[in-house]
């Protein structure tokens, strides 16, 4: 039976990884063939996360968690990397994490419905010398390379083909450009043709006459996930070949 003052705890009150509300219960712990704790196992119906929790730990905040079991839907990327994979969290920590990962949700959402205003796109005053004065930069991506594209093969990694350039990339509504430390390289969204993410890098593939290259970046802390930085770039990608379609000719 769970107390009073353990049930007025936040991971029972909504799912700190899904935040469906009322979806989560406490179950008894137990070892199994000797390993494994006694905490209490938490798991909530919405999600199908399973942690444990540590509801004795003032240490930490009053409780601590370890997620054990994650959903790694599209939707989950943020919390199934910082949550599922953490370790013990504080609960302030966890928290902290739970509200970024709503946070980060929500503006998937928004860009998917194409909703950029989050983004505050902004015309540069005065603009590169590569850059048209009418375009709006939309994310700004640092240390990032350019590389020619191999044939795919078993071990293939985008970050792994030869490097043709690196710098820093400007997404506009109309183009992309990379600032190189050897030339500037200059591509329409619609040279796009596939964009993918995992847990620690983003890729841009383009398809150019006489040759196949892409921009890879890495995860860094103070810019967009993986996740946002591809969602932006298919939505703007999107957006603009909807304009073709209407446009007159």
């Amino acid at each position: 039976m769970v107390n009073e003052a353990v049930a007025s705890l936040p991971p029972l009150q909504g799912c700190l990884y899904c935040h469906a509300e009322g979806a989560t219960a406490l179950a008894e712990g137990r070892k199994i063939l000797g390993f494994g704790g006694n905490f209490p196992i938490l798991k909530c119906s919405h999600c199908g996360s399973i942690a444990q929790l540590d509801t004795d730990a003032p240490a930490s905040g009053g409780w601590r968690i370890r997620y054990r079991h994650v959903n790694r839907a599209s939707q989950y990327y943020y919390v199934a990397i910082r949550l599922g994979k953490a370790g013990w969290l504080s609960a302030q920590e966890a928290l902290a994490i739970s509200t970024d990962g709503y946070a980060q949700r929500v503006r998937v959402h928004q860009t998917k419905e194409g909703d950029f205003l989050w983004l505050h796109p902004a015309r540069l005053s005065p603009p590169p010398p590569f850059m048209n004065a009418d375009e709006k930069v939309y994310m700004t991506l640092k240390a990032v390379t350019c590389r020619e594209t191999p044939p795919r093969t078993l071990f293939w990694r985008p970050d792994r083909g030869p490097v043709l350039d690196s710098g820093k990339l400007y997404v506009t509504d109309q183009n992309l450009y990379l600032l190189g430390q050897r030339r500037d390289w200059s591509n329409d969204l619609e040279d796009i043709c596939d964009v993918e993410y995992e847990d620690t890098s983003w890729t841009i593939f383009l398809e150019t006459p006489g040759q196949l290259r892409h921009y890879h970046g890495a995860n860094v802390t103070d810019q967009l996930d993986p996740q946002l930085v591809a969602t932006v770039i298919e939505s703007l990608q999107a957006k603009t070949e909807t304009s073709s379609d209407f446009a007159i000719p």
